[in-house]
């Protein structure tokens, strides 16, 4: 499974006709990313559907640390209703307290407000590498309902911190999704499974072709990273 983050409907068209399995749209790759415009997020969801890939949003609301006030975090959760309402796969979220650890009463607002939804995918996005504690943190996520986390196991790549994210593969990879982000490209995608047992990889996999100054996915890294997959068995043609 390769998810490709893109920042622009143009991105969206470029990693779904090069074969990206799932896509997390956002903008403003530049900060890391945060929530895109409902209108934005609805057209990508038009153009993913057509070709059968499944759109994950960001939700972040602002760019900077993850320490949002009361008032964030409620926009936050008016953002996840948006983009339940445009037909998002699921969303990606997260929020902390001082000392880095998980905002937790956060993370079952967000549960509570997606339990009935069947299929729809939470996810917690890259707050998660700032956690003291991710072996206290990963079977709590679990319980409340979280599918999938997207991280480089702590470090700024997913290559530095190949033993931390193939002991969380190997404790709760029967019960979580770990989706290995940061510097992911051809060249190290296969070491990273390889490395870690994981079965996805995520990256922006971004070439020299712009749009409006923002920079597209590569179709030629999209497609070789896919070969990474399809040899680790993690994915097929």
């Amino acid at each position: 499974m390769l998810e490709v983050c893109v920042e622009c409907l143009d991105g969206v068209r470029v990693a779904a006709e090069a074969g990206a399995d799932r896509i997390e749209f956002s903008e403003r790759l530049d900060v890391g990313g945060v929530t895109p415009a409902i209108e934005l997020l609805r057209e990508s969801v038009h153009i993913c559907r057509a070709a059968d890939v499944p759109v994950v949003a960001l939700i972040r609301c602002r760019p900077g640390n993850f320490l949002f006030d009361d008032s964030e975090l409620g926009q936050m959760l008016e953002e996840i209703e948006q983009a339940i309402e445009v037909g998002c796969a699921g969303v990606a979220v997260g929020a902390s307290v001082p000392r880095h650890d998980l905002h937790w009463a956060f993370f079952e607002s967000v549960a509570n407000q997606c339990a009935n939804l069947s299929g729809f995918e939470l996810v917690v996005h890259r707050v998660f590498d700032t956690v003291p504690e991710p072996m206290y943190a990963i079977p709590r996520l679990i319980d409340l309902g979280y599918r999938r986390i997207l991280t480089s196991g702590g470090a700024e790549h997913a290559v530095q911190s190949l033993e931390q994210l193939r002991r969380w593969q190997e404790a709760f990879g029967d019960r979580m999704e770990f989706l290995p982000a940061g510097g992911v490209t051809s060249s190290n995608a296969r070491q990273i499974l390889r490395s870690t047992g994981c079965k996805q990889l995520h990256g922006s996999l971004r070439g020299v072709s712009q749009t409006n100054g923002k920079r597209l996915p590569d179709p030629d890294e999209i497609r070789k990273v896919k070969q990474a997959l399809v040899a680790a068995g993690s994915v097929g043609l």
